[in-house]
């Protein structure tokens, strides 16, 4: 199979559509053009946005979907008419579904990505009969987005904000869909990386490559920016440009410290402004979406704080906050939101252990009991290598640190970690022949399916399966599996729940969905 990355491919995240970087994403409405009030905040007076030819022309009945009018550079939001009384068909959403994507492969190309990405909802499963065919809709937009995004040559992301309904849409993909176009080795790796997810040990150690896909300048970049912030002329930056990363970041700051000596942070302001961006990209909303319950970055953004969120799996961030529980991340160079924190000059990294040791702790801990997932990372960072020469020297050299994502293959590196880490590289075999932008834009998108599928076999959730709303979607298997659970929940009496023994099943079942249980057998 070819290890180049797919034509199309259909991404399934948790999240909030407005927050995600893309180029498109559907605006549900009914056929008068109105959204529910749940969208008003996001695009506020929808219909007006819309241009008068639309409008007439979804009047006539003539579309289905139509590009609102938005600021320049925001994903564009596409209004999307389902039926007015709702779903009593599932079939009946797969004209929305291909109008909005064929509407969205024509919209501006927002994002850096090779592919456009255009973002759904989980739409069409409110009024009429639909709420109670959730499953049965989940299914067609997923089959059609998959469809229809191939023929148009477009890469759809289907973001979810109910865990019942994300738990069954990676249970459908994973056992019905497959992995079309991708390496079956490839794809072997990422199921035992999601393996390790499952099991609660996957961490992810995140570098400035994550924040990309959200348009973050990478570090040569950064300072590219800060040295014209800086007012450096152009042989002073050619000349900044042949010193160590470091180094420069320590004459940027001089420089800046020299224009603006009241300013005590103006260089870390002005850091924090150039890597801040308002919407996270594919990256950081995938890890996000991993049930891991450790996180360790190396980014000054919020970019991951904030996919976290919208997942329904929100952080504490360290050091920041004092409040202990399993769900944090660690910052270990320091946050936009305190920006004196950020650690980017030689003296930060020199003075990293006097003010931050508890932190390096934290990390070597870390590695010594989890299996860390190293993306958007170049492993040439100084601290990190203190970090992993420590835990060397405390288990005699005998720790395996984890897996690294690399967009292109490095043998040197390999060479070096060799025995400690586990490389797997994007680069597709005839990268050589490839105009390098070309080469690594290809190796990112690539990268992010990699996750998508790490996440899919990462999800273990069957919370849908005790639900009435998603009772269509499952197997005659799964149907006598949830009739038997039923049965147990409906006859068991009072002397059984008082048992110790009921406790752990009672888990079990809200485990399942069985909150909505009203006692009746599930019927297809």
């Amino acid at each position: 199979m070819p290890d180049s990355a797919p034509r199309s491919h259909v991404f399934i995240i948790r999240g909030d559509i407005t927050n995600l970087a893309c180029d498109a994403w559907l605006l549900p409405s009914d056929s008068r053009m109105e959204v529910a009030d749940a969208w008003l905040s996001a695009v506020p007076d929808a219909a007006g946005r819309l241009p008068a030819a639309a409008r007439r022309a979804i009047d006539r009945d003539e579309i289905l979907a139509a590009r609102l009018d938005t600021h320049e550079g925001d994903p564009v939001p596409i209004l999307t008419t389902v039926p007015l009384y709702g779903v009593r068909q599932t079939d009946d959403l797969r004209p929305a579904v291909r109008a909005f994507i064929e509407a969205g492969a024509a919209a501006p190309h927002y994002t850096k990505r090779p592919t456009r990405l255009l973002a759904m909802p989980f739409f069409g499963a409110q009024g009429g009969g639909g709420s109670a065919l959730r499953g049965d809709i989940l299914r067609v937009l997923l089959d059609e987005a998959g469809s229809t995004a191939e023929r148009l040559g477009v890469d759809v992301a289907l973001v979810l904000r109910d865990e019942k309904a994300y738990a069954l849409a990676q249970h459908v993909r994973r056992t019905e869909h497959g992995w079309e176009g991708l390496d079956h080795a490839l794809v072997e790796k990422a199921r035992t990386l999601g393996d390790h997810a499952k099991a609660g040990r996957l961490v992810p150690f995140m570098g400035s490559g994550v924040s990309v896909s959200a348009g973050a300048p990478v570090w040569s970049e950064l300072l590219r920016r800060l040295a014209h912030d800086a007012g450096l002329d152009d042989v002073e930056r050619e000349q900044l440009s042949n010193r160590d990363p470091l180094d420069q970041a320590a004459l940027l700051r001089a420089a800046f410290e020299a224009r603006d000596g009241t300013a005590k942070h103006a260089f870390s302001a002005a850091v924090a402004q150039h890597v801040e961006r308002k919407r996270y990209g594919l990256a950081p909303a995938l890890l996000a979406s991993l049930d891991s319950e450790q996180a360790i970055t190396l980014n000054y953004d919020t970019l991951f704080e904030q996919a976290a969120r919208d997942a329904g799996r929100p952080r504490i961030v360290l050091p920041d906050e004092s409040s202990v529980r399993d769900d944090w991340l660690l910052k270990l160079h320091g946050s936009v939101t305190n920006p004196e924190t950020i650690v980017l000059t030689r003296d930060d990294y020199l003075g990293f252990n006097s003010g931050r040791a508890a932190l390096s702790a934290l990390v070597k801990a870390t590695l010594m009991t989890r299996h860390l997932l190293f993306v958007g990372f170049g492993l040439r960072d100084d601290h990190f290598h203190e970090i992993a020469h420590d835990v060397q020297r405390a288990v005699d050299g005998k720790a395996h640190l984890g897996t690294v994502l690399t967009l292109a293959s490095d043998p040197l590196d390999e060479k070096l970690w060799q025995g400690r880490l586990d490389f797997i590289s994007m680069s597709p075999s005839e990268a050589a022949s490839m105009d390098p932008s070309a080469q690594r834009a290809d190796a990112a998108r690539k990268l992010e399916i990699f996750l998508d599928i790490v996440l899919a076999y990462a999800s273990d959730g069957h919370s849908y399966l005790l639900d009435p709303d998603f009772a269509h979607a499952l197997t005659p298997a799964e149907l006598h599996v949830r009739d038997l659970l039923m049965r147990l929940a409906r006859d068991a009496d009072e002397s059984a729940h008082e048992t110790a023994a009921w406790a752990r099943v009672d888990v079990l079942l809200g485990e399942l969905g069985a909150e909505r249980i009203t006692g009746s057998s599930p019927t297809r």
